[in-house]
């Protein structure tokens, strides 16, 4: 009992560690105040010579929207971590958010940061999965509900689905044209 206990709080923990960290990600995006870059001259280079860190850091700080987007998914993340209820939810989406800034970092930072932030992230990865560990037999339950019984409502003849690649890319072109006024009325406002 004092063990379960004693891994049940380790949980807990864990999980107010990525809530920390999660609202605290999503805040600095939302103030704007994440990214950028604070040396002006470094960017008077010719872009071949700058570092891919302060290239990347540049680009997303220009981004009003991304920040204040990945801000807002950040900080749901980590609300939906706090409550039982919704723990697993919270625990996907972090987890979800967590890989996608590893592969950024990864790709971005080692050169000027080294593998700080990547093992950072890689560290509250491993911590994510140790909840959705934990609540495993619920991830299972869920897993199996989200993946079993689809289907569609009537069957289909083989060649049907060779032809769905073509229907797709016409479906496609469909919208495109369908949302072609709404690009020319957002590019006017744009200006």
């Amino acid at each position: 009992m004092i063990k379960e206990k004693i891994i049940d709080f380790g949980i807990l923990a864990l999980r107010w560690y990525l809530v920390f960290y999660m609202i605290n990600y999503g805040w600095s995006k939302l103030t704007l105040s994440q990214f950028g870059v604070y040396d002006p001259s470094i960017l008077e280079h010719p872009i071949k010579d700058i570092d891919s860190f302060y290239v990347a850091w540049h680009l997303f700080g220009r981004s009003t929207f991304f920040n204040v987007a990945t801000g807002i998914l950040e900080i749901i993340g980590g609300i939906l971590l706090i409550f039982n209820r919704t723990v697993l939810i919270g625990a996907l989406i972090v987890l979800s958010i967590l890989a996608q800034i590893l592969i950024i970092d990864i790709a971005f930072t080692t050169g000027v940061q080294g593998f700080a932030l990547p093992i950072r992230i890689g560290g509250m990865i491993l911590a994510d999965l140790l909840i959705l560990y934990y609540y495993r037999d619920k991830v299972i339950i869920a897993w199996k509900n989200l993946t079993s019984g689809i289907t569609t409502k009537f069957r289909y003849k083989w060649w049907i689905f060779l032809i769905l690649p073509i229907v797709g890319f016409l479906m496609d072109l469909v919208f495109a044209i369908l949302t072609m006024p709404f690009k020319m009325l957002l590019n006017w406002i744009a200006e």
